[in-house]
């Protein structure tokens, strides 16, 4: 039982840092590859750059999906099915 909690809780962080760690180099690479269109009568710059991502909501929203997800996989894992020859280790 507890090997499946911590199984879970360290899955919901794993695909957490996939989330960001993907969003993040999507904007690399949206950045890298950036080119200005241009009106024709429009001859202003920008002149500051901006990167990032802003996270509109509560911080209590990203704790909340981590519990949620971590309880997905939970339930995911307690729902498996155990082979015949398993042994359980609980």
């Amino acid at each position: 039982m507890k090997r499946k909690i911590l199984f879970a809780f360290f899955g919901a962080l794993l695909l957490h840092i996939l989330y960001f760690t993907a969003q993040l180099l999507i904007g690399l690479v949206q950045t890298f590859f950036y080119k200005p269109q241009f009106a024709p009568n429009t001859v202003e710059l920008q002149s500051e750059i901006t990167f990032g991502f802003v996270n509109q909501g509560s911080p209590l929203l990203l704790l909340g999906s981590y519990i949620g997800i971590a309880l997905l996989i939970f339930t995911v894992l307690s729902l498996k099915k155990k082979g015949v020859n398993s042994i359980d280790r609980n």
